[in-house]
């Protein structure tokens, strides 16, 4: 896109409308728009930025960019970067020992007692619950931001 293409076509419909006013209009209306170049040429750009993003919204598995070159932008659609799947979960008992590490928590009774009671109707251990609900919870917030979600105990 050239945003100077596009400033002459808005100068020349000015200068089209101002055909028939007086000279000393058509100078002060001339002024006027010399003065207003940087906010209508940042006005486009803001426009560019905004169609983009509307695209990029309709657009699955690609991304819209807009990039300046040469002071005018350019958008560059690209392959968006899809995320590795999580790791299947392991079936119960075959966890490996080696990749597995011990966290210590200190919670209130309560909450452990809410946790018990979710991991016996489940039919499991409270270890293998809180695994296996972690594990559900971030499986799908894998993009490296912090997890913030909450579950029903």
């Amino acid at each position: 896109m050239q945003i100077s293409h596009t400033m002459v076509n808005l100068e020349q419909r000015i200068e089209s409308q101002l055909a028939m006013a007086d000279p000393e209009i058509v100078a002060v209306a001339n002024q006027v728009l010399e003065a207003l170049k940087p906010a209508i040429r940042q006005t486009l750009l803001e426009v560019t930025e905004m169609a983009a993003a509307e695209i990029n919204s309709q657009l699955a598995g690609q991304q819209v960019e807009v990039r300046l070159v040469a002071g005018d932008p350019e958008l560059v659609v690209s392959a968006q970067k899809v995320p590795p799947p999580p790791p299947p979960p392991h079936a119960p008992g075959s966890e490996n020992t080696d990749d597995e590490a011990r966290i210590t928590l200190r919670i209130p009774q309560h909450l452990k007692d809410l946790i018990a009671d979710a991991a016996d109707i489940a039919g499991d251990s409270v270890n293998s619950w809180v695994v296996d609900t972690l594990r559900t919870t971030t499986a799908s917030r894998r993009s490296g931001h912090n997890v913030k979600e909450t579950f029903e105990l």
